[in-house]
Formats: C-alpha cells, sequence, structure tokens
C-alpha cells in the first residue's frame, strides 16, 4: 500500500475566515473555512488510505519581533498591522522598537536583522498579534480538529505536530527552519526530523494556510532540504489552501511554477477518489 503523508499547515483558527464560538480570528484568510471543511471531508473519507498526519501551528509570544504592537512609530504610536519597515525606517526614526524592548543590544540586532531581509530580497511586515500561545487562535480550526481526533482513534496513530514560531527575535513561515536562524537557538535552525519523515513517504499532500506565506514557504524549504526526488513525492491540494489578499497573483506564481517542475497540483475530491482506491486494493 502507498505511504501517504498529510502535511498540514498551520490551520488555525486565527488564520480561518469564520468566527469559533465567538472567537474573532486576528488574521483572517479569506477562503480557509472552506478549505478547513474540504480538507476534514478529506480526512474522513480517505480512510486507511492516509498513513500520517503532520499539522504545524504557528505559535507565538504578545511579545515578538513582528508584531505591530512591539514598534512605534516617529510619534510614539503603536504603527498599523501590515505596516513595511524598512533599514531606512528605522535609521530614520520612522519606526522603532518599543521602549521596552530597546535595549543596545536588541537595537543592533534588528538593524542587522532587517540588513540580513534586505540581503534576502525579503520584506519585513508588521502582523497583529496572532497564535498566541494559549489562546483560541493558536488553536487548529474546531472541524478539523474533530476529523483529525477520529482519524486517530479510528487507525490509533498519533497525529505529529509541529510548533514554529515561539523564538520572538526571528521570523518562522517554513515549518523547516526560521527565515534568519537565531544564535544558539536550535529550534530556529533546519528541522531535519520533520524532513526526514516526509522523506519516507510516497506521496506528501500539502494543505493549510495561507499558499502565499507559510504554505509557499514550507513547499520551498522541502524542495531546498530534500533529496532530489521529494518532488516527485508532493501533491498541492489547491483548493485546502488560500492566499492572504493582495498575495493572489504571487501565489499563481508560486504553483504554476511548481506545476512546471513536475509537482502535482489536484483537487480534495481527486485525492479522495484515489486514496479510497488505493486502500480498497491493498
Amino acid at each position: 500500500m502507498t505511504h501517504t503523508q498529510l502535511l498540514i499547515i498551520d490551520a488555525q483558527n486565527d488564520f480561518c475566515d469564520y468566527p469559533s464560538n465567538g472567537y474573532q480570528p486576528a488574521l483572517p484568510v479569506p477562503g480557509a473555512y472552506q478549505d478547513f471543511l474540504r480538507l476534514s471531508r478529506l480526512i474522513r473519507l480517505a480512510g486507511t488510505g492516509i498513513s500520517q498526519v503532520i499539522a504545524t501551528l504557528d505559535t507565538h509570544h504578545a511579545i515578538d519581533l513582528a508584531h505591530n504592537t512591539c514598534w512605534r512609530d516617529e510619534k510614539g504610536k503603536i504603527p498599523p498591522p501590515f505596516a513595511l519597515v524598512s533599514i531606512t525606517d528605522l535609521l530614520d526614526g520612522r519606526y522603532r522598537l518599543a521602549p521596552s524592548l530597546a535595549s543596545q543590544d536588541a537595537s543592533e540586532y534588528v538593524l542587522q536583522y532587517l540588513q540580513d531581509l534586505e540581503q534576502l530580497g525579503r520584506p519585513f511586515t508588521l502582523w497583529p498579534p496572532h497564535c498566541l500561545i494559549g489562546s483560541p487562535g493558536n488553536n487548529l480550526n474546531a472541524e478539523l480538529a474533530i476529523a483529525l481526533f477520529d482519524w486517530e482513534a479510528q487507525h490509533f496513530t498519533p497525529i505529529s505536530v509541529i510548533q514554529k514560531g515561539e523564538n520572538i527575535w526571528t521570523e518562522s513561515f517554513s515549518a523547516l527552519k526560521a527565515v534568519i536562524p537565531y544564535p544558539g537557538d536550535p529550534t530556529t535552525d533546519l528541522n531535519q526530523q520533520l524532513l526526514n519523515m516526509l522523506l519516507k513517504s510516497d506521496n506528501i499532500l500539502v494543505a493549510g494556510q495561507a499558499s502565499s506565506h507559510c504554505v509557499k514557504e514550507t513547499v520551498e524549504d522541502i524542495l531546498r532540504f530534500g533529496a532530489s526526488n521529494i518532488k516527485n513525492k508532493l501533491i498541492m491540494l489547491t483548493d485546502c489552501m488560500s492566499p492572504v489578499p493582495g498575495f493572489e497573483t504571487s501565489t499563481a506564481k508560486f504553483l504554476g511554477d511548481l506545476q512546471w517542475q513536475g509537482i502535482r497540483l489536484a483537487s480534495s475530491e481527486e485525492i479522495v477518489s484515489e486514496l479510497i482506491a488505493d486502500s480498497q486494493n491493498s
């Protein structure tokens, strides 16, 4: 029987565009709730066709370098979410760390961090606090969580949960490594254990949020650090992920580039049928 892993990236309440028990999401991605429902259906219908499930959780402290609440503008006010901060902004005083964080060491580190991002050609975005430890926003979407609980009970196999983002001094979009690993913190370096888990599979189904950010960067790192044949294992569940508004064009290019490399793009309906047939024939 084919060994199929389901990699679910950051399918959490704070990225869902539908309130959960009255909780208002911090960073809702339009389309995410329907993505989660389709993914839940796949899990329920696939039966033994899914051999293993890996779920990543974006996990942050309230204090975080990339949270807008940890910065101040030139008037001493908290800048709005989604503001972009450049080296020039920092040096000219348009944006600065909040006073409680702005030690000399921290200020020097942040300057170097922004320089490193600029060399990588990456913007630095200030996000609203999200996926905070212990908050409802950090939890998996409720419908998806129930589907996963039932899958565990039926198959007597635990899902593997991978947390990322807890280091307050660097960003972790990818599930495999931080954008810039933080000195002395191995949790921000390449997660070789996760990569090894993925390499053991025949197929890797990829779903989650958002296709423009954490899904994109995780897949790019899988291709960068995995064996050359790993691209033959990847299957992007395109109806189980959505982009952050404003990133639709770049996401379409990302998926198009994957397809050009020979990576399969498929709907959950297609994959459900194949998984059912595979489990029946085994």
